[in-house]
């Protein structure tokens, strides 16, 4: 919110009577707008109003993705070899008919010209009505053929994401509301600078949660039936300190709002004089903390001249920019980017930790559960093709800087690190022998799935740093998934396997001498952190806004002090126990640090 809309108020929201709604704050910071729905489940949108000038390329733009379509379904037909002749006519050749009745694509044609709206908005507004129409047919079996005008819709949608770019942008004081949000989504909102986020389902550790707060956008979540509440257009303002959302709010409520708002929008500006200093607890024990990157524009680089270079690069970002594998020359001159932003200290740069669904055009399926399918290395490896590029590139990035490392996500099997070493070598002698340039990488392995911590002896033995991912590590440890919000009670940081986990990964590092960097969300919390350094965690890698808070942290506490709970957490036997056992410590040893809302069991826990 900038210094002219803090003032602004929009008059017609009088109209309807003030709701406050209860929310979980995931990213803080206040502010105010005006809501646009987002609407689509892989490929999400939100209704956009055209020139006269824009609708022919539109339209343009909908056949397309209707060709798309049924290129998609044909192909999908022709490979399901595993269903019967007449199931594949009763499914995939219904739908392929169903594109191909002129009447559908006239009907939101139509619509695209006379209300001068984008296709996906026309796509949504012409099949609900199919689907309410076969919904009321008193015939069950014709009544169920509303899941295959779903099924078209959500196909239809998703080919309007290959069919060429529509590049429309949020209008300004724009909130994001939606059931929930994709970080590609999100990525590709930020040129618009949206003022807030609003989400249905979602968790603190999720990835769009953890972007907005690399970015300081205000986000809340768990507010069942949003975009039954909500229209676009609606005023809202949106508290990320204590979660909580306002719809129509009256005079009186805004202007109670306007210090706050001011106040974060201030606090959020870029600190051009953020310098790297260097982090010693009480007792003289060094703790160097790195930063973890979406993506580069000018605050991050300002802002990282704070941090030890960067512990950790999501490259999906690239992925997402381009809506498919980018190419070898696109990853090379980012990768330079970053080598270059960083001088003389190391960049960690992830591989693509990507599901299958996220190709544009693949046809794909969606995973019945994601966080257990096809990702991370286990998709590099079914794309060797994409995974070589994407070694060449970092290869050939690091030939000036030779400060580029590069971790693999998801790894469950020594085998896996051995076969991705195998892969570096050939793609080494491959530039040789074309007499490109390349440089010294190192190699580091995330460790995030059980199977890791049990066999993490052996895995650092065969890389050269470990990366210690504890969202995941927590969600995989406990069976509950980060992004559920009706879980989200069972997700317990402070659970005994999660620290026992932690501390045997930090004593392998240590046995193998070999960096451990921690880069999950604990790493910046200033709670979580305290506890980590006492497991003996001396590097942690964290988003950009947490860094000072933490800094603060190391500054006023002992190793000693840090040791002598993380000891205690390690005899805990249960998360319960290990909350209160914080709770009384942190208020008796570190009351100059720490407040009861502050500490697990708090109003705010991280």
């Amino acid at each position: 919110m900038t210094d002219d809309n803090v003032t602004g108020h929009f008059v017609d929201s009088q109209k309807n009577a003030e709701i406050t709604i209860t929310a979980r704050a995931v990213s803080r910071g206040v502010s105010n707008g005006r809501v646009v729905c987002l609407y689509g489940n892989r490929k999400q949108f939100y209704r956009v109003f055209l020139q006269k000038i824009q609708i022919e390329g539109e339209l343009e733009r909908f056949r397309t993705a209707v060709h798309l379509a049924k290129l998609q379904l044909r192909e999908i037909s022709r490979q399901s070899v595993a269903f019967n002749k007449e199931t594949k006519i009763n499914i995939f050749d219904a739908h392929y008919q169903m594109l191909e009745d002129n009447a559908l694509s006239v009907k939101i044609e139509k619509l695209i010209e006379e209300k001068k709206v984008n296709a996906e908005w026309a796509v949504k507004i012409v099949t609900d009505s199919y689907i309410a129409n076969f919904k009321s047919i008193a015939d069950t079996y014709l009544r169920e053929r509303y899941i295959d005008v779903e099924d078209i819709t959500e196909r239809l949608l998703n080919a309007l994401s290959g069919g060429g770019k529509s590049n429309f942008l949020l209008e300004k004081n724009s909130v994001i509301v939606a059931r929930e949000i994709k970080p590609s989504t999100l990525i590709e909102l930020i040129a618009s600078a949206p003022k807030a986020i609003v989400t249905e389902i979602g968790g603190w550790t999720s990835h769009s949660f953890i972007l907005a707060r690399e970015i300081n956008l205000p986000a809340v979540t768990g507010v069942t039936g949003i975009l039954r509440r909500a229209q676009t257009g609606d005023e809202v303002i949106v508290d990320g300190f204590i979660g909580q959302v306002i719809l129509h709010p009256s005079e009186n409520t805004f202007k109670k709002y306007q210090a706050r708002a001011a106040q974060f929008q201030k606090a959020k500006a870029p600190n051009s004089n953020a310098r790297k200093e260097k982090l010693i607890t009480l007792d003289g024990r060094q703790i160097t903390v790195r930063a973890n990157v979406d993506f580069i524009d000018q605050q991050i680089r300002q802002k990282l001249s704070g941090a030890s270079g960067i512990g950790l690069y999501r490259s999906e970002i690239l992925f997402n920019q381009n809506e498919n594998f980018p190419t070898e020359q696109e990853q090379i001159q980012a990768y330079r980017k970053i080598a270059e932003i960083v001088g003389t200290e190391r960049a960690a740069i992830r591989t693509f930790d990507i599901g299958p669904e996220q190709i544009s055009g693949a046809g794909q399926e969606k995973e019945k559960n994601p966080a257990l399918g096809m990702r991370g290395i286990r998709h590099s490896f079914s794309n060797l093709e994409h995974f070589r590029t994407q070694i060449r590139a970092l290869l050939q990035a690091s030939s000036k800087k030779n400060n580029i490392d590069i971790v693999l996500p998801m790894i469950s099997d020594v085998s896996e690190i051995i076969l991705t070493k195998k892969i570096l070598e050939e793609e080494k002698q491959n530039l040789r022998e074309r007499k490109i340039e390349f440089g010294q990488i190192q190699l580091g392995a995330m460790i995030e799935v059980p199977a890791a911590v049990l066999i993490v002896e052996e895995i650092a033995g065969e890389v050269d740093f470990l990366s210690l991912g504890t969202n995941d590590l927590v969600q995989y440890l406990l069976a509950v998934d980060r992004d559920n919000g009706t879980v989200a009670e069972w997700y317990k940081t402070l659970h005994p396997a999660v620290i026992r986990s932690i501390k045997k990964v930090l004593e392998a590092g240590e046995s193998c001498n070999i960096p451990v960097i921690v880069c999950g969300e604990m790493a910046g919390s200033p709670v979580y952190a305290a506890i980590l350094i006492g497991l003996g965690a001396v590097e942690l890698s964290m988003n950009l806004n947490s860094i000072s808070r933490v800094g603060k942290t190391i500054s006023g506490i002992a190793f000693e002090e840090a040791a002598q709970i993380a000891n205690q957490l390690l005899r805990c036997r249960s998360a319960e126990d290990g909350e209160e056992l914080v709770r009384q410590y942190f208020l008796q040893k570190w009351s100059h640090l720490f407040t009861p809302e502050n500490l697990p069991g708090g109003k705010i826990q991280n």
